[in-house]
């Protein structure tokens, strides 16, 4: 640390002493300017990290803005069926099998709008939106498992629905992820 006043390096004596032998100032004063520009030193330094660390959260931001922006416009563009091949198209990969499965509480007052229903041979609203909703649901599951394997389609898709005691509905859907590319016209 150097005094404040005219600028001498500071010795232990000196701060034994309180005072700097070349020009007399107190240690004192030097002393409180230095712990002020520590202060400063350390303001800036700690401004300088809280713009790096916005700048790498903006970053991040964006980074994962635009792979959700790539994610969301696979999805949309998977195709899916539950043939085996799609016309105008050649499978390149198989990537391997994918599923997604999901339970639904079909409730209550849903079983008894179900059993009056099939009494008058209607439809039960409840069961059939749940239904489709689960199957959406399980659809949506193994089209980002593909997706995450690289799979632009899935083929031989196939639903299964299961009953659970305790008014539990489960669906399962299973299909083979692949990678399939779109004939050119010049054949």
């Amino acid at each position: 640390m150097k005094c404040i006043k005219c600028g001498a390096e500071l010795t232990s004596e000196m701060f034994a002493c309180g005072m700097c032998f070349s020009c007399g100032c107190s240690i004192s004063e030097s002393k409180e300017a230095f712990e002020m520009e520590q202060s400063k030193i350390k303001a800036e330094a700690d401004l300088a990290i809280q713009q790096q660390n916005q700048q790498r959260k903006e970053e991040l931001a964006q980074k994962l803005q635009e792979e959700q922006r790539i994610y969301a416009e696979r999805l949309k563009n998977h195709m899916l069926t539950t043939g085996f091949s799609f016309e105008g198209y050649s499978i390149a990969e198989y990537l391997g099998i994918v599923t997604g499965e999901t339970v639904v509480g079909t409730g209550y007052f849903s079983d008894i709008g179900a059993s009056i229903s099939d009494f008058f041979g209607a439809e039960a609203p409840e069961y059939s939106q749940k239904l489709r909703v689960a199957k959406q649901a399980v659809l949506n599951i193994m089209i980002k498992n593909s997706t995450d394997l690289g799979g632009n389609a899935i083929i031989g898709i196939s639903f299964e629905l299961m009953t659970f005691s305790g008014n539990m509905m489960g669906v399962s859907v299973t299909g083979t992820s692949v990678k399939v590319n779109k004939h050119s016209d010049n054949a």
